[in-house]
């Protein structure tokens, strides 16, 4: 977690200044990247502690806490950069609420980023979850796998605002096959759970977080049900059982597609205390429809990771969608110099002259 790996000490100042929206992994690692270049960087996050997700929904035994800390110090003693926590910044139109915004205090808006900075860029990361269409996915005891990864994770930092969901002793049903549905069994055992059982509709072979975690969570007491479909979450006053079937994948169309055909008349009910459906998160970044993101993901825009909104960039899931960390963090080392190559060729008046190229260290001299 050295985010100043590019350079050995502070450099001089660039006389440029630059806005990070999120402390999550493209945001520590392109203000890391924009540090050894020189600039005055100012970074903008919701929570009371920088890492994102990293802190607030991975569990410290994937990604040791104090290692991140240790991080962000030398950033900020040694680089100079400046963190403004618990500041959300929001665009004109209104406001998706969405998991960890009760924990800011204060809230800023990306027009006054743009005015007092050189350059901003959007790290906002993917803080939405999407949800099951099934009937009970309203019951009390539902949750998403953020609402109910990021209490857990925040508890040790802040209880007032927020619900933490009461785990001990209960019967616990993590629908899905990721890593967050991973993070939210191992988050359930942590804290005392008396069952836990992980649901996903296809094979461990083929679940994103690879077949070996399903290895190590049976190992640990869970029950892993593979080619098993939710039909529905059962309750009155809240959940009380998920009612499942058996699924497999059909034959081979005319066209040689395979389906999921989920036997609803072969289905079972698995008695629930709490149920997460950890299906996936997406983002909803600051003055979303202005910033034109479809445009940027497809490459068609005047420079590499702008956003239709001048000298405003954008990395990370909220650009590319929920993904591993390095990928964050390749593709916030990516929009951070785009960025800088930006400034730099506009400072010179050059930048019609390499209009979508790949720039090469000597050009900027």
């Amino acid at each position: 977690m050295d985010f100043t790996f590019l350079c050995s000490e502070r450099p001089e100042h660039n006389s440029r200044k630059v806005a990070i929206i999120g402390s999550g992994p493209s945001g520590l690692a392109a203000t890391g990247y924009l540090a050894c270049a020189g600039y005055k960087v100012e970074v903008y996050d919701k929570l009371p502690r920088p890492g994102g997700l990293m802190v607030f929904g991975i569990p410290g035994h994937r990604i040791p806490p104090e290692n991140i800390a240790r991080g962000v110090e030398k950033l900020e003693k040694d680089f100079g950069v400046v963190f403004r926590l618990r500041t959300k910044i929001c665009g004109s139109e209104p406001m998706h609420q969405e998991t960890g915004d009760d924990m800011a205090y204060t809230y800023k808006s990306l027009g006054g980023r743009v005015e007092d900075n050189d350059a901003v860029l959007i790290c906002t990361g993917t803080w939405k979850s999407r949800r099951m269409n099934i009937p009970g996915n309203d019951l009390p005891g539902v949750y998403s796998g953020l609402e109910f990864l990021f209490p857990v994770r925040a508890a040790g930092y802040e209880i007032s605002n927020m619900e933490v969901p009461r785990i001990k002793g209960k019967k616990v049903v993590v629908i899905g096959a990721g890593f967050t549905a991973v993070d939210a069994v191992h988050a359930a055992l942590s804290e005392g759970a008396e069952q836990v059982r992980l649901i996903y509709r296809r094979s461990r072979e083929e679940a994103p977080c690879g077949s070996m975690e399903f290895n190590m969570l049976e190992k640990k007491g869970t029950e892993c049900m593979e080619h098993a479909a939710p039909l529905e979450i059962i309750g009155t006053d809240r959940v009380e059982a998920v009612k499942v079937a058996p699924c497999a994948m059909s034959r081979p169309d005319a066209q040689g597609k395979c389906r999921l055909e989920v036997k609803e008349s072969a289905g079972f009910e698995i008695k629930a205390d709490i149920v997460v459906t950890a299906i996936g998160e997406m983002g909803t970044p600051p003055f979303a429809h202005d910033l034109g993101l479809d445009e940027v993901r497809k490459g068609e825009v005047k420079w590499l990771q702008m956003t239709s909104l001048e000298s405003v960039f954008v990395a990370g899931d909220v650009l590319i969608g929920p993904s591993r960390i390095g990928k964050a963090v390749y593709s916030g080392l990516k929009a951070a110099r785009s960025l800088d190559q930006w400034l730099t060729l506009k400072s010179q008046g050059r930048l019609d002259e390499f209009q979508g190229e790949v720039i090469q260290r000597e050009d900027l001299r």
